[in-house]
């Protein structure tokens, strides 16, 4: 996408993890290593074509990131990486996880 020059926005919701995998069956599996998304895509650019990336917290950068991207940045290809606490899901997703876990622990059907 840098190298073709898109003007592309992309918004990486990061949550550190995999919650729903958490509530569907829960182990140390799940624990993984947070990347750096906004450093891995600066290491891909590497200085060739029209790249801006950020990191945001809140909806205050949110939105500054959102205006940049539009406006100062819109030639580029623009990387926003959204942090979100790792249990900010939906009710309805969590309560799939769970009913996910109750049908995956029971014993198989013999057919």
């Amino acid at each position: 996408m840098i190298r073709c020059g898109q003007k592309t926005i992309i918004f990486l919701i990061n949550n550190g993890g995999y919650t729903i995998e958490v509530e569907i069956h829960d182990g140390p599996y799940n624990v993984i290593k947070n990347w750096n998304y906004t450093a891995f895509v600066e290491a891909i650019h590497n200085g060739e074509g029209k790249c801006w990336t950020a990191k945001v917290r809140c909806e205050e950068e949110l939105v500054k990131a959102i205006n940049t991207a539009t406006n100062e940045e819109k030639e580029s290809f623009c990387f926003i990486e959204v942090i979100v606490h790792k249990d900010d899901t939906s009710k309805e997703l969590l309560e799939w996880g769970s009913r996910v876990s109750a049908a995956n622990s029971r014993p198989p059907n013999p057919q």
